[in-house]
């Protein structure tokens, strides 16, 4: 019996006084992954801006944020906007290579529009990045076999 009271006191002694049963369990907040370095590119993206901020060439498609990403981005995206745009609108997007050394020389997959606020409207179309994003390779946007004049690159 002795042993047992022994291994008893150890135990109690060995918990924090500071944790009990009341304590509620502390979350741990999740670490996003996010790249430091800086991405170089092999040509230049579409830079015009309107005087809302949006990346565009031609006023009718843009582009909120920026039209680049680094190589083997294959979670990102970019917001593409378009004027008159409606929720559920899709679109064919067209990617024509202009430069680098994608094994691809153009993609194409479709959008759909989703509710997000814009300085053009309340809809945009997210386009991830995964099918174009070959390192050093520049994409002309087509949309709907409309050349937008848009470029996006992707660096290294």
């Amino acid at each position: 019996m002795r042993p047992l009271i022994v291994l008893g006191l150890l135990f109690v002694a060995c918990v924090d006084p500071a944790v009990s049963r009341t304590t509620p369990p502390v979350a741990t907040p999740a670490i996003a992954a996010t790249s430091t370095r800086a991405v170089v590119l092999s040509c230049e993206p579409t830079r015009k801006t309107d005087a809302a901020g949006v990346v565009t060439a031609d006023g009718g498609f843009g582009i909120v944020g920026e039209a680049s990403t680094y190589g083997g981005d294959t979670e990102g995206a970019f917001w593409l906007v378009r004027k008159g745009a409606a929720l559920g609108d899709s679109i064919a997007l067209h990617f024509e290579q202009t430069a680098g050394r994608a094994p691809a020389t153009w993609v194409e997959y479709n959008a759909t529009g989703s509710p997000r606020t814009t300085p053009w409207g309340d809809v945009a179309f997210k386009v991830g990045w995964k099918p174009i994003s070959f390192s050093d390779s520049c994409w002309r946007l087509v949309v709907d076999g409309t050349d937008t004049g848009l470029v996006v690159a992707v660096g290294h």
